[in-house]
């Protein structure tokens, strides 16, 4: 069995392995996943989805089920010790999902792997993987089944999925360093009765410690509370417990019920060295781990997975060279760093209140409330759609002056645009499995033969991992692999700069490849990338 013919095998069936056995399929790569876990956790670990996670499950078509039965968060409440100091608004961001949405992780993973079995591959659960060696030509790997089975599994490539003690990075030898929070944390998925808004996080800063009030969808609440520092406590609180630790930490009028989850658990925060040895793949909590402050964890390992799967099918396809798998780690890991490093600030910060002065604790709350100058770009990380990957070797730009969004950065919607005589925007048509060429002609002249002529030639030259989408072009039919679109509105040109940029290719994760102000320069970037 040739590397290219062996199915690649994914570690982990929680939402990055979810996501990354999916989105494999899709590019249409061979692909098994395995989980030890019987079946879904029902425990609602991770709770938020953020704007950029929405746009990227829409265009897979799944995201409209977690935005109508999802609850976005819209406010943050501050208080200390029982004193309201300020209500933050989030702004919309520029966004199709303005806001983010609070949805159990558990309803996530079901509707990731409900896509995934439309897709033809099922979650082969109950087995574990355990051991594996790997060569330049593939990775060998002995997996157990129910009832203590074993197979011997050839695959191309092995992708660990597994979760923060993984099985995979073991296997590689691969460090996982950092330090644990000397806090415990206490953790309750619970109903609340009160005056609270279900638009509305609410977070106390306390003398006895923090709580926070964090969304869940149908109408529920998360609840993380601190212990004492160095707390040896093991055993979850009860829901007495949880509900004495709110009155006494400010919200009295607040009444819990109906706990589904009770837990204890403690922070840590460790980076992998390494997202990559040889034919070996760490992503989600395998390669990174950080506190829930700010709810990046699941986001980020399912980004992960979208940026690792499209690059790992087309090298199997034999289009483009291996080094293109080295761009994960330098693309993704960054964003790993960048997110630990301001989670551990604000946790730290938070979890000091009880120790700091009367004015030290003014400070800290001042610098809580964000100005509203800045208020915007605040909340365009949080929901990360300010994140691009400007420095990769995957993105190129022919002009460092150039309008429009550069290279590396995400793609933005646009519309209304009319495609086949339909209305839609163009995030709807970045579903595809492929790059997209998105070419302009002069302004008020649309497409003419000159386009025309450039997207044949790219067709014919790349056809096989790309598609044309020619604005305004008049002509009919459209060649096979091309595709007209009506921008009738000027929705795709304004957000473009279409006026003076005429030639974007945007990657099959939504991020500007390439960009040039004539539509003859496709080969300038092929030349680069892939020769």
């Amino acid at each position: 069995m040739t590397a290219t013919e062996a199915p690649v095998l994914v570690v982990g069936g929680r939402t990055t392995g979810l996501m990354m056995a999916a989105e494999l399929a899709r590019h249409g790569a061979p692909v098994r996943i395995i989980d030890k876990s019987p079946g879904i956790d029902p425990h609602s670990r991770a709770t938020y989805l953020h704007s950029r996670t929405l746009e990227i499950l829409h265009t897979l078509g799944i995201a409209d089920e977690i935005v109508d039965r999802g609850q976005p968060l819209k406010a943050v409440s501050i208080h200390a010790n029982g004193r309201h100091v300020v209500t933050t608004p989030d702004l919309p961001v520029d966004s199709p999902f303005p806001w983010g949405a609070a949805f159990a992780q558990c309803k996530t993973e079901a509707i990731l792997e409900r896509h995934l079995n439309n897709l033809g591959i099922e979650v082969e659960r109950s087995v574990e993987l355990q051991a594996f060696e790997q060569s330049p030509e593939g990775v060998r790997a002995m997996i157990r089944g129910q009832g203590g089975a074993e197979e011997v599994v050839d695959a191309s490539y092995l992708i660990g999925c597994d979760g923060a003690h993984s099985t995979v990075r073991r296997g590689v030898d691969e460090a996982f360093p950092g330090a644990a929070d000397p806090i415990p944390y206490q953790t309750a998925d619970v109903l609340i009765d009160g005056p609270i808004k279900p638009e509305v996080a609410y977070l106390c800063l306390h003398d006895q410690g923090d709580v926070f009030i964090f969304l869940l969808d149908e109408g529920r609440r998360q609840v993380i509370a601190t212990l004492p520092k160095d707390s040896p406590r093991t055993e979850p609180p009860t829901l007495e417990e949880m509900q004495r630790i709110i009155d006494e930490r400010g919200f009295p009028g607040l009444r819990l019920s109906d706990a589904r989850w009770l837990a204890i658990y403690h922070t840590h925060y460790r980076l992998a060295p390494r997202y990559r040895r040889g034919r070996v793949f760490l992503a989600g909590d395998a390669a990174h781990i950080h506190s829930v402050i700010g709810g990046q964890g699941m986001n980020t390992g399912i980004q992960d997975a979208h940026n690792l799967a499209w690059k790992l099918a087309l090298v199997m396809r034999g289009v483009t060279p291996s080094w293109w798998l080295d761009t994960y780690e330098s693309e993704r890991r960054g964003v790993a760093a960048d997110v630990i490093a301001w989670t551990k600030r604000a946790n730290d910060s938070l979890t000091s209140f009880a120790e700091l002065s009367p004015a030290e604790r003014e400070r800290l709350l001042k610098h809580m409330v964000v100005p509203e100058s800045d208020r915007l770009q605040v909340r365009a990380h949080q929901e990360e759609i300010d994140l691009d990957y400007r420095s990769s070797r995957l993105c190129v730009a022919s002009s460092d002056n150039d309008p429009g969004p550069a290279p590396g950065a995400r793609a933005p919607d646009a519309g209304p645009i009319v495609v086949n005589g339909e209305s839609t925007t163009l995030l709807k048509r970045l579903g595809a499995p492929l790059h997209q060429l998105l070419l302009f002609g002069p302004p008020d002249a649309g497409a003419g033969q000159p386009e025309l002529a450039a997207a044949r030639r790219a067709v014919d030259a790349h056809g096989d991992w790309l598609r044309v989408l020619l604005v305004d072009a008049n002509h009919a039919p459209a060649p096979n692999g091309v595709v007209y679109v009506s921008d009738a509105a000027g929705a795709l040109r304004r957000a473009y700069a279409g006026d003076a940029v005429r030639l974007y290719l945007i990657r099959p994760d939504g991020y500007i490849a390439y960009r040039s102000r004539s539509v003859d320069r496709l080969d300038d970037y092929v030349e680069q990338v892939l020769n």
